[in-house]
């Protein structure tokens, strides 16, 4: 009886310690796609540092930024998911570090394209360039066979002057492969016309 309740104990102790060591492991993913998500968005951090945290910080100070989906570098009226990934990143990454950002898609002039189910601009949505508070995130993604080059600026709206700058290589791992897919829709930036007094940005289809 004795060695019997013994046996219950030692099972008993056994059975804790394996449910607690799966527990452990659910709470520390180790899945390689997991830990390269998790890379990817810490290579998005380092993007929005490079961004806001070239000297003289004074630079940037009274404007607010104005994220847009990245573009193919090879052909700039496409965008991806990694695009607009980019994008919806910098939004967070910049309220985090507490640069304002203003969700201009929200002022009713934004559609649904087709049967995708992401919001982009309509045709001829223009930001008032004399709104010298703007400044505006543009940016490209070269995708070469082994690395994905990105580059980033963040463009003052009233007069194009290029603020500041910032720069990754990304690894072409599975997911960024699926992200940098063209989905065949994305966004063109017009350069701003004398005169004009607007910067045009419009979906090309």
């Amino acid at each position: 009886m004795y060695r019997f309740l013994t046996l219950c104990m030692i099972l008993t102790l056994v059975l804790s310690l394996a449910g607690g060591c799966a527990r452990k492991k659910q709470r520390m993913p180790r899945d390689p796609e997991y830990v390269n998500a998790v890379e990817l968005k810490l290579k998005f951090r380092e993007l929005a540092d490079q961004l806001l945290t070239t000297m003289p910080n004074a630079a940037l100070e009274g404007f607010v930024g104005m994220p847009t989906s990245f573009v193919d570098q090879n052909n700039t009226s496409r965008s991806s998911r990694l695009g607009r990934l980019i994008a919806e990143s910098m939004f967070y990454e910049f309220n985090q570090r507490g640069f304002p950002t203003r969700e201009y898609r929200l002022t009713g002039n934004i559609t649904v394209v087709g049967s995708r189910d992401n919001l982009t601009l309509v045709p001829n949505a223009s930001i008032v360039s004399t709104q010298r508070w703007a400044t505006i995130l543009l940016g490209t993604y070269l995708v070469d066979e082994d690395a994905t080059f990105i580059n980033a600026r963040l463009v003052r709206a009233s007069d194009g002057l290029v603020q500041r700058t910032g720069q990754l290589v990304l690894v072409n791992t599975p997911i960024i492969e699926r992200l940098a897919r063209t989905d065949g829709g994305g966004y063109l930036y017009a350069p701003l016309t004398s005169g004009q007094g607007v910067v045009p940005i419009r979906q090309i289809r």
